[in-house]
């Protein structure tokens, strides 16, 4: 697949009809009419992807905007059906890395279980989008409203936070490739569609046990926390001791001088857990190939006023309301 994008490749008199025409075929048999709604709200979420790089170790920007898509909207509470997708290039792409990018978005959608409806392409100048940016829309159905479908409202105290993956693994991935620290060839990023984990979480658990699904993304665990407080007006206690860090990626975390709750991370949620139900929620989520690390990280505790305070090993307790030290563009 030689060749390279071109300022006008997004134009339909270019040879071969040009890039939206190109991403077509490659999609092949992941393009598809929209399958039948059934009964529910719509549920739609609209996202831009921006890495760096967007081709890396063990992935691309092509599945991470497939999987990110799909969590969107199964943390709302709403089973994906189907996503558009637009992608901005630079001028200068090598055609095999934008056929490499249709590749990882059929396999994506594929494992998802969802259907691409469209795509679309414009091309920029070189220099002017990191080589690639996607842009998706994403279109599920939420059979039923439910506390658990995005929001905080039935938070109270004691309820536990639970996390579902192994933190920090997306960010120090990056971060290692840009810094040529070689770390990426042993941390993964870890980025998978987590829409069959929480439906069976939602099926089994009893009803209200689930307070509320938050995702960990591109602002670690510390910006799910901050959403959680301000929405719940509660407190919430987190043990550093009892954050799930692989070994290799703590040890490029270290050399990167990020803190873990900050990484960026993927294939992750947050979920807010009544305590009387705790049990039963660690089992389903451990039962399932991507929740098998889940593991309880803290406690919603009184407070005047919305904190997030991380108990670290030593005793010291750490605000992190704040958005302060986060390393930028982690995705």
């Amino acid at each position: 697949m030689a060749g390279h994008v071109g300022l006008h490749d997004d134009h339909d008199d270019v040879p071969g009809g040009g890039l939206r025409a190109f991403l077509m075929d490659a999609l092949g048999t992941a393009l598809g009419r929209c399958p039948p709604l059934g009964e529910g709200a719509l549920e739609l979420r609209t996202v831009t992807y921006v890495v760096d790089p967007p081709f890396f170790g063990d992935g691309d920007i092509g599945h991470v905007a497939v999987f990110g898509t799909v969590n969107e909207l199964a943390v709302a509470g709403a089973h994906p059906l189907a996503l558009s997708l637009s992608a901005v290039v630079e001028a200068g792409l090598p055609l095999r890395r934008l056929g490499q990018l249709a590749d990882s978005v059929r396999r994506a959608a594929r494992a998802a279980d969802v259907i691409v409806l469209d795509v679309d392409a414009r091309v920029v100048r070189a220099g002017e989008a990191d080589q690639v940016h996607l842009h998706t829309t994403g279109l599920g159905v939420r059979r039923q409203v439910s506390p658990a479908a995005g929001t905080a409202t039935g938070i109270g105290v004691g309820d536990r936070l639970v996390v579902s993956a192994p933190l920090g693994g997306f960010g120090a991935h990056l971060l290692s490739i840009r810094a040529a620290l070689g770390h990426e060839g042993v941390v993964t990023t870890d980025c998978v569609p987590l829409a069959s984990l929480l439906a069976r979480v939602r099926e089994a658990a009893p009803s209200g046990a689930l307070r509320a699904v938050y995702t960990v993304g591109r602002g670690g665990l510390a910006s799910a926390l901050r959403t959680c407080a301000r929405e719940s007006g509660f407190g919430l206690r987190v043990d550093e001791e009892a954050l799930p860090v692989r070994y290799e990626t703590q040890v490029a975390l270290d050399e990167l001088a990020v803190d873990p709750v900050r990484a960026a991370t993927a294939g992750c949620v947050c979920l807010v857990v009544a305590a009387e139900s705790l049990d039963t929620v660690l089992a389903v989520l451990r039962a399932h190939p991507y929740g098998r690390d889940a593991t309880v990280v803290g406690t919603v505790v009184p407070a005047g006023t919305p904190t997030v305070e991380l108990v670290r090993a030593d005793g010291r307790r750490d605000p992190l309301l704040a958005d302060a030290g986060a390393p930028a563009r982690l995705a």
